[in-house]
């Protein structure tokens, strides 16, 4: 069987624009259809671009015709349009629009019409008097919308002949505004004239435009049937809104409300409105603004504009339309916040304020929006009276609506029915229909256990009567799990002891959990009550010191030591360890007394001294740590040198203390950087990873790190000592230029020469980790120090190095605020050489801030001329440019300068262009 051949629909062909020359009435056959290709919009432009080119060449008859049939066509689309000037001005440039009102007011004004334009509209004929409105509503309208500061429009319809587009294009349309501007006088004139007027008018058809162009004697003879009708209400009422607005523009506000009362006024005269075209968002805000309401044809005034009425009359009826809105749900919250703030500044104490907190609130619930809990709080304790009103703002809003609606407002009470007072007036208001008998049982039952008071271990309850045990102590025990004050657990410990004299509780959380050594001396202990003091105390800190609590961590801990100090030694001075950590943590620099810094210094060189003694619990690795940054921090570097005990972390604080107190000398702490750098190196080695003996013990070889990469990141972040972030911010810096062997990318640092230049084996070491971690570090003292030149410095370079140039520049200007006294001085040459300069520049010249890199080509020595010869010939430009010319001093660009805008005014003849010449001298 052979396939069928199903046959190709052929694809229409598009009409082109020059078709129509050829057969001018197949244009309103086209345009009839609704999907015509191409569309008015398209033929519109094409008619009035291709008039344009040919304007420039009407050496023959031929061509004569030619434009004139364009300029008809174009007409005719125009008034297919209806005249509609928002839907032409969406259709054409600027220009183009100027152009097809220009031609069409010509059309009219033909000598063997005899009519002359005369100030009063009346003896106008229909088609004159329509070719004339619409120039001069368009013209106001031109006015209006380029008196604000726009984009300038992407060119993508035809171009502009004779040259650039976008040049072109903008010289046009501001010569077209300037003439525009030029008579506006004229155009208001007209404008107002024409009010007066009170016959029905026409407006031109396409067959109007061709009788008028082509048959001039036919289109006498047309009678009015033939004519597209308007009436006088829909000819004043647009012109009534186009005045208004430019009253408006021009700040006459009581002009403005005159027109625009009387638009509202014949609105109901208007129906089915063919040539007025009103924005009614517009109208709307431009009545609002002059005080007027706005209401559409046959309806009621909004329940926003009911609200902005009764606003103006005291809050009239106020209450009533709020809760009318929380059923119809029209205004949105942010105006309903308005109205509550408005009423807070005038009546702030005021039971209506209540009220309209509690119709938002109500809204609010209803929306789902989460409740100011100052609102909440305020209804509990508000009047009897207010707690009435709330229930019948609730009823009135759910009594009719779905079940979803009444669950919200259900649970939003159970929320709040902690409040007796509350719940009476839900008891005694229709509000008691949403709640079954059950629900509404167990809401009384709820306030009922609330209003008892605070559980207490003192008093004989009915669970003690009742000798119910086990109940009795997890009531305890979960008092036990939330509090953190150390006489409370002493009580409730001692009630628990009491009832079960024989078991310890310090197994209730799987999160208590402290160090062995500290458990294997508890555990000794006899008294389990004292083991459980002890044991609860050391957890408790545990906790406040991770939420910063540090005084309860304190006042804990000292708890624990008194309990201790008479049957362990050896546990009450690892406790006092654990108190000097928690003095630390609370401590900031700069806020001791110098016996209270002897006092610190002596006791964290006591914690350190029993690091690795036999006959003392060794401190946490995080007590050391802590005790060793607070010699740092205060520069103590003998101090830190004289610890004998060297776990890792005393290693590192060890190293840096030997370069920072020579670090004056740079000859003299070489050695020391040496073997700080290598520890650095190790760390950030792909091989830096535990080595494990036999027995499974770490093992300690010859090359391992000193410490785990995030421990050491941890560490050096703590450190608020200035020199020692400079030395280990240097220290990676250097590290990281090494490792990426980039001369031009390389990042700044304060001691370039106290470093090696080279690393053994380059290939171990991660250099991902030390760029992240060297970043990470510059970021954190800069926080910490935010005025520090060099680190600044060092921060624009790593913004350099990853092409993020706007953050370079910002921090390049931050690092020479300070010496340059914000730039009053010149910028040290030791801070900004040669090659920051020309780092700025490239940072510019990468953001199209073209103007700037030729400033700035002016600090390089010798000035770099063809740089900035090159920058000012650049036609895209994002900086300041006109406001930046008076910082030239160099006379070699100033001069090339002054060269280029005079070609811009021999070119454009641009008065902007004239102003920034006139300003360079």
């Amino acid at each position: 069987m052979e396939p069928q051949i199903i046959p190709r629909v052929p694809t229409p062909v598009p009409i082109l624009w020059f078709e129509f020359l050829l057969n001018q009435n197949q244009l309103e056959t086209h345009l009839s259809d609704p999907d015509a290709d191409p569309s008015a919009s398209q033929l519109l432009m094409q008619f009035v671009d291709q008039s344009i080119k040919a304007q420039g060449n009407l050496e023959t008859s031929v061509q004569v015709k030619k434009v004139r049939d364009l300029k008809i066509l174009a007409l005719k689309v125009a008034a297919h349009m209806k005249w509609n000037l928002g839907i032409i001005q969406e259709s054409l440039p600027l220009y183009m629009v100027h152009k097809l009102l220009k031609d069409f007011m010509e059309l009219v004004s033909n000598p063997e019409l005899k009519e002359q334009v005369m100030t009063t509209s009346d003896r106008l004929d229909d088609h004159i008097l329509m070719a004339f409105m619409l120039f001069n509503r368009w013209s106001v309208r031109v006015i209006i919308e380029n008196s604000y500061p726009t984009k300038p429009p992407k060119i993508t319809g035809p171009q502009a002949p004779n040259g650039n587009a976008a040049l072109n294009v903008a010289g046009i349309n501001d010569m077209v505004i300037k003439t525009v501007r030029d008579m506006t006088n004229e155009s208001i004139q007209f404008m107002e004239n024409s009010l007066s007027m009170a016959r029905d008018i026409t407006i031109p058809t396409i067959e109007t435009i061709h009788k008028l162009s082509y048959e001039f004697p036919a289109f006498l003879e047309m009678s009015l049937s033939d004519h597209c009708h308007i009436s006088n209400a829909e000819f004043i009422q647009q012109l009534c809104f186009d005045l208004g607005s430019y009253y408006f523009h021009c700040g006459q506000i009581e002009k403005t409300a005159g027109m625009l009362k009387k638009a509202l006024d014949i609105n109901s005269q208007v129906q089915d409105p063919v040539y007025c075209d009103i924005n009614k968002q517009k109208l709307k805000g431009l009545c609002a603004a002059c005080n007027l309401d706005f209401m559409p044809q046959g309806s009621q005034p909004s329940l926003e504009q009911r609200l902005a009425s009764s606003l103006k009359e005291e809050y009239k009826g106020l209450i009533d339309l709020l809760i009318e809105d929380n059923i119809l749900k029209e205004v949105t919250l942010q105006y309903r916040q308005l109205i509550q703030h408005d009423v807070h500044s005038k009546q702030p104490t005021s039971d209506l304020y209540l009220q309209v907190c509690t119709c938002n609130a109500v809204r609010q619930i209803m929306d789902g929006v989460p409740l100011n809990p100052k609102y909440i709080q305020m209804l509990k304790t508000a009047s009897k009276e207010n707690i009435t009103f709330f229930t019948m703002v609730c009823w009135k809003t759910v009594q009719n609506s779905d079940d979803r609606l009444k669950e919200k407002i259900k649970l939003f009470i159970r929320t709040i029915s902690s409040s007796s007072d509350v719940l009476r007036a839900i008891g005694s208001s229709e509000l008691k229909q949403l709640f079954t008998k059950d629900e509404f049982t167990e809401l009384i039952f709820q306030v009922d256990n609330q209003s008892r008071p605070a559980f207490s271990v003192r008093s004989n309850t009915v669970l003690q009567q009742k000798a119910n045990k086990a109940l009795y102590i997890g009531q305890i025990e979960q008092q036990l799990l939330t509090t953190n004050q150390h006489q409370r657990i002493q009580t409730l410990l001692t009630e628990l002891h009491r009832v079960a004299p024989n078991k310890r509780h310090s197994g209730l959380s799987e999160l208590w959990k402290i160090d062995k050594s500290y458990s294997f001396i508890i555990d000794g202990m006899g008294n389990k009550k004292l083991q459980d003091v002890v044991f609860l105390m050391l957890v408790k800190s545990r906790h406040c010191l991770q939420i910063k609590d540090f005084k309860t961590a304190r006042s804990l801990l000292t708890t624990a030591f008194d309990a201790v100090k008479d049957t362990s030694l050896k546990l009450g001075k690892a406790i006092q360890h654990e108190i000097l950590h928690v003095d630390i943590c609370a401590l900031k620099l700069g806020q001791q007394t110098a016996a209270e810094k002897n006092n610190m210094t002596h006791r964290a060189m006591g914690c350190l001294g029993t690091i690795q003694s036999d006959r003392d619990i060794p401190p946490r690795p995080e007590i050391v740590e802590r005790c060793l940054l607070y010699l740092l921090n205060y520069g103590m570097w003998f101090t830190v040198l004289n610890v004998k005990q060297r776990p890792p972390v005393v290693q590192v604080g060890q190293m840096l203390s030997e370069i920072c107190k020579d670090i004056s000398n740079i000859n003299s702490c070489r050695r020391q950087a040496k073997a700080l750098w290598d520890s650095f190196v190790q760390i950030f080695s792909s091989s830096n990873q535990l080595k494990r003996s036999a027995n499974g013990k770490p093992a300690n070889k010859a090359g391992q790190a000193l410490m785990n990469r995030m421990e050491f990141l941890s560490f050096i972040q703590l450190i608020e000592e200035p020199t020692v972030m400079s030395v280990i911010a240097s220290c990676l810096i250097k590290l990281h230029n090494v490792l990426k062997d980039d001369a031009g990318n390389e990042v700044y640092h304060q001691y370039p020469n106290l470093w090696p230049t080279t690393i053994t084996n380059v290939s171990s070491v991660v250099t991902d980790a030390v760029t992240s971690g060297m970043t990470q570090y510059v970021q954190h003292i800069i926080q910490h120090n935010p005025h520090q030149s060099s680190w600044l410095k060092s921060q624009a370079d790593i913004h350099y190095g990853d092409s993020q140039h706007a953050a370079a520049i910002k921090f390049y200007l931050q690092s020479a605020m300070l010496p340059s006294n914000f730039f009053t001085s010149p910028v040290p040459k030791q801070l900004w050489d040669d090659a920051v300069y020309r780092r700025i520049i490239k940072c510019c010249s990468y953001l199209k801030c073209h103007t700037q890199v030729a400033v700035f080509c002016q600090f390089l020595e010798p000035v770099d001329h063809p740089t900035a010869f090159k920058a000012l010939q650049e036609r895209i430009c994002y900086d300041a440019m006109d406001c930046l010319y008076h910082c030239f001093w160099d006379m070699g660009i100033l001069e090339y300068l002054i060269c280029i805008l005079n070609m811009v005014i021999c070119i454009c003849g641009n008065p902007t262009s004239h102003d920034c010449f006139r300003a360079l001298f």
